[in-house]
């Protein structure tokens, strides 16, 4: 079992919703940061958007096993079928904490 990375992207106005969707779903550990997408169609881009060529989103990262990640995107797509949802997944090479718990760890 590899270990991965899911990188999910949303609207600001979906964020609560993804996250109650995570929490209900039992993905406790996760990551979410505010950023902003580039170069998207004009045409869903709200006029202050058109503007400053930049729209508001939410990034949200879940560190999980690649059969679960797949898993969760097919479960988002039934739950959530056109809401835009922009996914990837990359593979984890290493993770852990670092510090004292990560020295004792390697004893």
């Amino acid at each position: 079992m590899s270990e991965c990375l899911l990188t999910l992207i949303t609207t600001p106005e979906f964020e609560e919703r993804l996250v109650d969707w995570l929490l209900e779903s039992h993905h406790e550990g996760f990551t979410t940061s505010p950023c902003r997408g580039h170069g998207i169609h004009a045409a869903q881009l709200s006029t202050a958007e058109q503007v400053t060529g930049v729209q508001r989103r939410v990034a949200f990262w879940i560190q999980t096993r690649d059969e679960e990640a797949h898993a969760i995107v097919r479960r988002l797509g039934e739950a959530f079928d056109g809401v835009g949802l922009h996914y990837w997944i990359t593979p984890v090479v290493e993770a852990g904490t670092i510090g004292r718990e990560r020295e004792a760890q390697a004893r």
